[in-house]
This record gives C-alpha cells, sequence and structure tokens, in this order.
C-alpha cells in the first residue's frame, strides 16, 4: 500500500458484531468487513478502527477479553484477520486495531491463575489485595470470588480485573507497589501490540489510555509509562505505527506520546456544546444559537487546537462511536450535515462511526444485550440495502435487530442531497485540498467561522441571516443549505453553510 501520512487519514470505525455478516449467523465478521472494503473505500475512507475482535465472553461488547491473541470464534479467526490487513492494504486503508490496557475479562487464563495462590508466574499480573476483607475499604476491590487471600482490583465492571501497572501514590504498602518495580503488565501488553503489529495492524485506539498506573491523578505515571512502552517497542525493532488515545485530555495524551486524542462526547466540551448539548434541557448550537454556550465552545474549541499545535500532534473528532447515542438523534436535516462539514474541515485526524454516514439512529428502548446497557441501540446492524435484515445477514434472527425506520445505503446512494452522498464529497475535499489537513487555524469573526489557510469555513449558527464579507477573490468550493451572494459577499440562512477557497495567493493566516 501507499505510505499514507496519520494526518492524512480519516478513519471509519466498525463494530465487528453488527456490520456484515458472511455466514449467516446473525454475527457479523471479519469476512463479511472484507466484502465491503470497496464501498468503505469508495466513501473515501482510508483507514479503519475495529473494536475489539478477540476472544471473550461479550459481558461487555468484547472489552472484556479472555485471550488478546485470539480472534474469538464469532469473527472467525487470525487468519481471517490477517486477510483482512491485507485486502485493505490492496485498497490503500490502515486498519487499527483496539487495544484495551487496562484490563482483561475474569475468563482471561492468567487472571485464573494469579487467583490461585501467591507463588505462581503470574500472581502480580493482575492487582491483588492481601486480604479477602479489604472489599470495604475500596470500591475497586472485589472479594470472594477466588481462594486467593485478597481481593482483587477491577477497571470498570467487576468482571474486569486490573492489569498490574503499580500505583503511583501508596496508600496500602502491603500489597500496592509502585510503578517504578512493576514490570509483568507492561511486559504484557508490549507482547500482545508486538503480536498483531507483526501480523499486520497499523496502529491502535487505546481504551480507556489512562487507566493504567492507579492513584495517579495527575497522569504523571501514566504518562512515562507509556513512553516506556514506546520506547521498548522501537528497542525491539517493531516497525513504526501510530496510536489515537481515548484520554480526552490531549495535553496529557500528547505528552505520553499519542498521535492523536479523541475529542469525546463529555459535557463541558466543544464538541457536546456543538453537536449534543442536553445539559438542563438546552439545545446543541447546531440547532440553537446560545450566546453563552457559543463563548464556551469557542474557548474550549481553541484550547484544544492550540495544545494539538503546540505538540505538533492531531485532534480526533468524532461523529459517534459505540458508547454514545448517534448524532441523529439529536440533529436532522442541514443541521446534521454542517456536523459532518465541521469534522471534514477542523485540523486533525477524523473518526466516523458506520452507519453514521446514512443518519442511523439510536434506538433507545432497547434492552441491554452483551452489557451494552444504554449503548445498546447504538450498536445496531448496518443497513446496506432493501433485503432481508438491510443487507447485513441471511440469519432469520440476528444478534441485534436492524431499525427497519432508517435509511440504508443503496437508498441514500440514489438521492443526490442524502447525507451519505453530501460526507463523500465533503471526504473527497478534505482529500484534495491540503491545506484541510494541515495545522493551520484561527477562528473569524462570524459565528461560525474559521480559516484553514488558503479556505474559510462559514457555518451559521445564528437563528438569522448572516453576512459573510469578503475582501478577495474566491471560488465556492462546497455549500449546505440556503446562501445567496450580495455583490462580493455571502448572505447565509440560518443552518446554512460554505467552503470557500482564496483564488489568488494572499493568505492572510
Amino acid at each position: 500500500m501507499k505510505d499514507i501520512a496519520f494526518k492524512d487519514l480519516i478513519f471509519y470505525e466498525i463494530y465487528p458484531s453488527s456490520f456484515k455478516d458472511s455466514n449467516g449467523d446473525g454475527y457479523g465478521d471479519l469476512n463479511g468487513i472484507i466484502s465491503k472494503l470497496d464501498y468503505i473505500s469508495e466513501m473515501g475512507f482510508n483507514a479503519l478502527w475495529l473494536n475489539p475482535c478477540y476472544e471473550s465472553p461479550f459481558r461487555d461488547g468484547g472489552y472484556d477479553i479472555s485471550d488478546p491473541f485470539k480472534v474469538a470464534q464469532r469473527f472467525g479467526t487470525n487468519e481471517d484477520l490477517q486477510k483482512l490487513f491485507f485486502q485493505a492494504h490492496r485498497r490503500n486503508i490502515k486498519v487499527f486495531l483496539d487495544l484495551v490496557p487496562g484490563h482483561m475479562s475474569t475468563q482471561n487464563q492468567r487472571f485464573i491463575n494469579s487467583g490461585k495462590a501467591y507463588t505462581n508466574p503470574d500472581s502480580d499480573l493482575f492487582i491483588w489485595s492481601n486480604n479477602a476483607w479489604d472489599a470495604w475499604k475500596d470500591s475497586h476491590l472485589i472479594a470472594g470470588c477466588y481462594q486467593r487471600f485478597g481481593c482483587y482490583y477491577v477497571n470498570f465492571f467487576a468482571h474486569q480485573p486490573a492489569i498490574n501497572y503499580g500505583f503511583n501514590k501508596i496508600n496500602a504498602p502491603a500489597w500496592q507497589k509502585s510503578w517504578k518495580e512493576v514490570t509483568h503488565g507492561r511486559k504484557y501488553l508490549e507482547s500482545i501490540m508486538e503480536f498483531w503489529l507483526n501480523l499486520g495492524a497499523d496502529g491502535y485506539r487505546v481504551d480507556m489510555a489512562d487507566s493504567l498506573v492507579k492513584n495517579d491523578d495527575k497522569k504523571v505515571a501514566t504518562i512515562e509509562l507509556w513512553k516506556i512502552i514506546r520506547h521498548d517497542l522501537k528497542a525491539k525493532g517493531v516497525k513504526d505505527f501510530d496510536m489515537t488515545s481515548e484520554w480526552s485530555n490531549p495535553k496529557q495524551a500528547f505528552q505520553a506520546g499519542f498521535d492523536s486524542d479523541f475529542v469525546l462526547d463529555h459535557e463541558n466540551n466543544c464538541s457536546h456544546y456543538l453537536f449534543r448539548q442536553s445539559k438542563n434541557l438546552s439545545k446543541p448550537l447546531l440547532i440553537k444559537y446560545d450566546d453563552l454556550l457559543y463563548s464556551k465552545f469557542i474557548v474550549d474549541l481553541n484550547r484544544r487546537v492550540r495544545c494539538a499545535r503546540k505538540y505538533r500532534k492531531q485532534l480526533s473528532f468524532i461523529s459517534g462511536n459505540h458508547d454514545t447515542w448517534r448524532l441523529a438523534n439529536f440533529l436532522t436535516g442541514d443541521s446534521l450535515k454542517l456536523a459532518y462539514l465541521f469534522l471534514l474541515t477542523m485540523p486533525g485526524v477524523p473518526y466516523i462511526y458506520y452507519g453514521d454516514e446514512i443518519g442511523m439512529t439510536t434506538d433507545t428502548s432497547m434492552p441491554s444485550i452483551e452489557g451494552g446497557y444504554q449503548r445498546t441501540g447504538s450498536r445496531l446492524p448496518m443497513r446496506f440495502d432493501n433485503s432481508k435484515n438491510a443487507g447485513f445477514s441471511s440469519a432469520d434472527t440476528t444478534f441485534l435487530p436492524t431499525n427497519e425506520h432508517d435509511s440504508n445505503v443503496e437508498s441514500s446512494a440514489r438521492d443526490r442531497g442524502s447525507l451519505l452522498n453530501t460526507i463523500r464529497e465533503l471526504i473527497a475535499i478534505r482529500k484534495r485540498e491540503s491545506d484541510l489537513r494541515s495545522a493551520s487555524f484561527s477562528i473569524l469573526a462570524e459565528k461560525f467561522a474559521y480559516r484553514r489557510g488558503k479556505i474559510k469555513v462559514f457555518m451559521n449558527l445564528l437563528d438569522i441571516e448572516q453576512t459573510i464579507e469578503l475582501s478577495t477573490e474566491h471560488n465556492c468550493l462546497f455549500h449546505i443549505g440556503e446562501f445567496h451572494l450580495q455583490g462580493v459577499s455571502y448572505v447565509l440562512k440560518p443552518h446554512a453553510g460554505i467552503i470557500i477557497k482564496e483564488s489568488n495567493n494572499e493568505n492572510q493566516e
């Protein structure tokens, strides 16, 4: 495949159980993904992020891993994953796997070994206290499940025992060890990373990347540990790779050596203000303008962009993911299209969740399945066409039901004004215009507008018309919604957006 710089990647996230079933068992699988690589490539995506495809009891959607070196049977085999790497690379698509460094499943054999006694090779691979009655002292400790006279420490759910990377602050010297002394967890993680990179993976999206060292409030030790991990792998001669962190704190993530950091859907950040704002029943900026919300949005956006520029790293804005309700639950029509205008013209490396390109919605009435809880309805099968199960599977019963109210790829592709075709065109513009893949960025006076080199992007967030004054010759590359020319100026209707490019050599950056 061609050597594609990380900054030039546009990711498509796939939840493997829900994307495409190739064998009729009702679950998506790796061969199903391979069968749709041409579609992914034709959309313009040049990178994939696969949610966990490892062996798992699936009590947390695959984030509870029983064997991190083996593909889960429902998805295929290790050889199928290698085939996916090969076929993706033939199409100049990079493949990132989901790395889960903080924990395993209680069904992981090495964790089971650690619970048997104090004197075996896996005794210290996971965190154990030294007293079976410690659970009342710390909500992270689980008691009474194993014969070992102690409690195991969890990273999130009770069935996700924490891998031992040590502690920064020692509160219980009898069983907590300094992160500088502990090597078992780090070596285990490095072996996992090296294994899949050697088989053809191009990098990782890292789950809960800040969760390694415990009692590390400011993440100082975790930052240093990630530096050590990267150094170790390089010293072993492992090929170069890139990583995106689920950290949502760019300063810490970049100091740790990550190549990009997610801008997650957290309250009080720019993404939430723009796309999903729901606190106190207020509406996101793409639905209704609010001065206070806009000022908060701009402050947080500028802070993150400046941080990325300082460290020469990338932000990763996301349309959503397997943990969030989909954008189409909050935005519709031109407002929804403007969300992708933002995502695909901002500096950084964007991620778009499967099905978001056709406006799939989250079924909020779904019961919890495989530890999905309120997230289950965001993981429904991909809708490709009007055939059985929307082209996802030939099975009579599928892992999750398809949402018959949502659109599909086939019908969306025929509609020139569809969200799918809007996203496809925006991706093409991003790939064609190098300024949109650069670090260049400055906020302009209009609400909301920014410059990317010779390119300017305008989105009218106001609830009234907004006039855009222009002082240089320009070409309109793309637009959403209604606008008209007034002399040399553009007048944008509410929720309209345009991308323009200066047609001379001026650059007022």
